[in-house]
């Protein structure tokens, strides 16, 4: 009985000195124990409250281009990705980084939108502007009689350009006027018409006579019976 009892000790000490040992071990900061997972905290969304956009209006010419740039609020919102858009693609188009291309004459809508708020801007283009590279005159001298008129007709170049306004002048208008290519001759003499289109001008000089005989040309009568009554014998 008193052997049973002993082993019975021996095994209790053995026991409680190798939980003691493996208690007092140090930790290996290298591989430390691990502990108990951390509890995950909720997290409440933030959302978006609006969006603004840079330009409410914007117009622009056939291949011409346009940074738009949007703001999404509140700035801890979260879901700030903004998705861009266009109503009408033919005229512009616009990438998603908010940049904006003129494509053909007409008008769109550029849409910026971020977690259901949306901002626009109207897109209006414009046709590319075509220049003028020169203009000539069909005449570039014609001499009239006093009160006779004669039509230059002038022809701007390329034919497609944006502006073809043509303006007229006379270096004297009293001696030849002229009023959108018709010439009108006043006085005896001589003068410059003049034609500008953008930065280009062609002229034609106009030499004005008295009558028929002056100009050698008895056909500058206006009728035969005022020819021989200006015939003096």
């Amino acid at each position: 009985m008193l052997r049973s009892l002993s082993h019975k000790l021996l095994w209790i000490v053995t026991l409680l000195s190798a939980l003691l040992a493996t208690a007092c071990d140090p930790v290996d900061p290298d591989n430390p124990v691990p502990g108990p997972d951390p509890v995950p905290v909720p997290v409440t969304p933030v959302a978006v409250e609006s969006v603004s956009i840079s330009s409410t209006g914007v117009e622009l010419t056939v291949g011409d281009a346009h940074q738009l740039t949007a703001t999404v609020s509140p700035s801890n919102a979260t879901y700030k990705n903004v998705s861009w858009s266009s109503s009408d693609q033919s005229v512009a188009t616009v990438s998603q980084a908010g940049l904006v291309t003129a494509v053909s004459q007409g008008s769109t809508t550029i849409k910026a939108m971020a977690d259901g708020k949306a901002a626009s801007c109207a897109v209006t283009v414009k046709p590319a502007t075509v220049p003028v590279t020169g203009i000539t005159l069909d005449k570039t001298s014609i001499t009239l009689l006093e009160g006779k008129s004669e039509t230059i007709v002038a022809t701007v170049t390329p034919d497609n350009a944006t502006d073809k306004t043509i303006v007229w002048s006379s270096s004297d208008p009293a001696i030849a006027s002229v009023d959108d290519g018709e010439v009108l001759a006043i006085a005896k003499g001589t003068a410059t018409i003049s034609a500008k289109a953008g930065d280009f001008t062609a002229t034609c000089t106009v030499t004005v006579k008295k009558d028929g005989f002056e100009s050698g040309d008895p056909e500058g009568f206006n009728n035969k019976n005022e020819q021989w009554e200006r015939i003096s014998f």
